[in-house]
């Protein structure tokens, strides 16, 4: 059986970890050969990836919502082609909509949520419209992603010419506990965050280092260090490794201190990214944001004191935000002293809080991202004048921008 997966044009050029997942747990627990081959659309031609499925069997797509436009579309010409291919939809998108995804005639199956057991059970026969299978608990259970797969090498190379260093990702959890009202991961990965053993994620570092020869590992988890004995032992055993590869992750304010910070400092994280959102204690609540300016504050002056490259995200356009809301926000920048930072606008993607069926059905997502949109604004202020903002911050701290967009000039 040929089995094809895709990776849609997107705004990033992300490394298709999940598609890794699929085909590593897929190989290991189907009971007939299967070829699997897989296409990124951020490195290879419409036209190779056309040929590559012309006789695939099932062709699997993983898509957020500015990735569905470009999946339907090779959708549509991969069912020309190939009549008899089942098409299969996951990610956050289709996990969000599942209903409308599935009525899009060249979408046979659509898969809600994690997708090992459901991708392995359509390959074993199940033509059901939707499906959604049971969550897998002991994450170990799941054989590292294959990376070979996903080509990684050629991913490696491109972040050692765009920053002078190999860099890839790593999912240490699934999950996130928090209700924050922009994010949409929780369509995939519910809230409860089940974790790897430290053991099986530090062999996994071990691998990167002994066989891609990685410099930097990007944990791609939601939030990390919200199990903090869990998360001490994992540094434990990074510590004993001595791989010599740095790390950075994403970490809420709130649950750090200083003797945790040390021990990931010994462990080699060097960089943290931190959702600081907003400088105001109104919009904090209205974001569900579960930490306040006192956490916030603490935060940075520990990890300043420690060396981190510290990265802090903040985000315009919640609907209650004022122009002193956005005035305080840049007070508390000013303050607390980030070595980058990041201004978005609120993207109320499917399966965010954000997200109104009757307001946004209509959008084309493939225009939208989380920096740019041409409809979000507030009770207060118009979507010219959030833009208008976003580029006086991007002025202001130039120098220690995340991301220059290219709506920024």
């Amino acid at each position: 059986m040929k089995i094809v997966f895709i990776q849609p044009a997107a705004f990033f050029s992300w490394e298709a970890l999940n598609i890794g997942y699929l085909g590593a747990y897929c190989k290991e627990h189907s009971k007939e050969f299967l070829e699997i081959k897989f296409y990124s659309a951020s490195f290879d031609s419409e036209e190779d990836i056309l040929a590559g499925c012309r006789d695939a069997d099932i062709v699997g797509y993983s898509c957020t919502s500015p990735q569905m436009k470009h999946a339907l579309s090779l959708a549509k010409k991969i069912k020309a082609i190939n009549p008899q291919v089942i098409n299969v939809f996951g990610g956050v998108h289709p996990s969000a909509l599942p209903d409308a995804t599935s009525a899009y005639p060249e979408v046979d199956v659509v898969v809600v949520g994690e997708g090992e057991r459901s991708m392995l059970e359509i390959i074993q026969g199940l033509r059901e419209p939707v499906i959604q299978s049971a969550y897998i608990e002991d994450l170990d259970t799941i054989p590292h992603p294959d990376r070979h797969l996903i080509k990684l090498e050629r991913h490696l190379k491109k972040t050692e010419n765009l920053e002078g260093r190999r860099v890839t990702s790593i999912f240490t959890t699934r999950g996130c506990p928090f209700k924050c009202v922009f994010c949409a991961s929780h369509a995939v990965w519910k809230r409860k965050q089940r974790t790897r053993s430290p053991e099986n994620i530090a062999e996994e570092f071990a691998i990167l280092a002994k066989d891609w020869q990685v410099d930097h590992i990007s944990f791609a988890d939601d939030e990390v260090g919200l199990d903090r004995k869990h998360f001490s032992q994992l540094c434990d055993l990074l510590i004993k490794k001595d791989l010599h590869i740095s790390w950075g992750c994403n970490m809420v304010v709130s649950v750090m201190d200083a003797e945790l910070l040390k021990a990931m400092w010994a462990a080699g994280c060097r960089e943290l990214w931190l959702g600081v959102e907003s400088g105001s204690p109104s919009i904090l609540k209205d974001m569900h944001k579960p930490f306040n300016l006192k956490d916030i504050r603490k935060a940075f002056k520990i990890t300043k004191e420690l060396g981190f490259i510290r990265r802090a995200y903040i985000l315009l356009g919640m609907p209650n935000e004022t122009l002193e809301d956005i005035e305080m926000t840049d007070r508390l920048i000013e303050e607390i002293e980030p070595d980058v930072v990041g201004f978005t606008i609120l993207a109320p993607f499917p399966g965010t809080a954000a997200y109104d069926s009757q307001v946004h059905r209509d959008i084309d997502w493939s225009e939208v991202d989380e920096y740019h949109n041409i409809f979000t604004k507030t009770k207060t202020l118009t979507n010219q004048e959030l833009h208008q903002l976003q580029k006086k911050f991007v002025k202001k701290y130039h120098d220690k921008i995340a991301f220059h967009h290219k709506l920024y000039d």
